[in-house]
């Protein structure tokens, strides 16, 4: 009699740790382990995941497993090799697939970790039952991943969605990717921070330079938030001001794809409204009349990227 393969092994690799999971079919990790990234040391890390693999294989037949799949924040080719990662630059060229297909025997899939998310949510999490949808993460960066007709969208060269780098005013910062006013500028958690300190080095009385102890060099988004929920009127209008620019990134990609949902996730989503309701004025202020789309969080929690990772396995089996 053939052994059900009903197990799945994940990871979600990130520039400071990753994360390896064992899940079922459904969506449900069973087991799990977090270990640490070297970011200037691929082969060092990938020991450690190895390591994570075989501990959560323990007392695992692994005849029930159908692969891995594996979320990883940055541009990965359609063979699984990771190229651009902005905190991985070391790894350029690391052959991901190759190395656990070799190290497992089993087949291995590998994607950017803020597409997939878009497939986890599909598949387990606020998107299912709706085959038209776009998930968007907000945090350090921006990235997301869309989902048309219950499939996928990848593009030719598997780079599809990268939602973070879309112009949004043509004379706005420069984006680490190199253009220019890209979304992940005006919008992103780094952005939050940038433009607070702005305000305050241009003079602006904020809780914020208390709440970072007088060091401007540690506001972050959290510090912004924590301000602006306190009543603090610069950090609101910092929020305000981000959410609005994510806003018209919504817009524009409402009017692209026609989604019924669209999913805000990420560290900066977890402001609750004082994000979505920015977002939410400006989609009805500028969006086609009589086209609508629900705006909501995500429902994974902190594990859109391993869910997505188990979403690719089952896509691909």
């Amino acid at each position: 009699m053939t052994q059900r393969k009903n197990l799945i092994l994940a990871l979600d690799l990130g520039g400071t740790s990753f994360r390896v999971a064992i899940a079922n079919t459904n969506g449900e990790i069973l087991r799990h382990h977090k270990g640490e990234v070297t970011p200037d040391d691929p082969e060092q890390t990938i020991e450690r995941i190895k390591d994570a693999l075989a501990s959560l294989l323990s007392n695992i037949n692994t005849s029930t497993v159908r692969g891995m799949g594996v979320a990883i924040a940055g541009l990965v080719t359609q063979s699984g090799v990771l190229l651009t990662s902005p905190n991985l630059l070391a790894w350029y060229g690391t052959p991901i697939k190759s190395i656990f297909e070799k190290e497992l025997k089993l087949p291995v899939w590998v994607g950017n970790d803020a597409t997939l998310a878009a497939l986890g949510e599909y598949k387990f999490g606020a998107g299912k039952g709706c085959h038209d949808l776009i998930y968007i993460t907000v945090s350090t960066g921006i990235g997301g991943g869309v989902i048309v007709g219950g499939k996928l969208l990848m593009g030719a060269s598997g780079f599809a969605a990268e939602v973070g780098h879309m112009t949004i005013d043509v004379n706005g910062p420069r984006c680490n990717c190199g253009n220019i006013g890209c979304l992940e500028t005006l919008a992103s958690g780094t952005a939050i921070a940038r433009m607070a300190v702005e305000r305050l080095s241009q003079g602006g009385k904020s809780a914020i330079t208390e709440l970072a102890g007088g060091d401007l060099r540690k506001v972050n988004a959290e510090v912004v938030e924590t301000a602006a929920r306190a009543g603090d009127a610069l950090a609101k209008e910092v929020m305000d001001v981000a959410g609005a620019n994510l806003g018209v990134g919504v817009v524009n990609l409402i009017h692209i794809f026609n989604p019924e949902l669209i999913i805000i996730g990420g560290g900066v989503s977890k402001a609750g409204d004082l994000i979505f309701e920015p977002v939410r004025r400006m989609v009805a202020k500028r969006v086609m009349r009589d086209i609508t789309v629900r705006i909501t969080p995500p429902a994974l929690g902190d594990n859109p990227g391993l869910l997505g990772a188990v979403a690719l396995v089952l896509e691909n089996t």
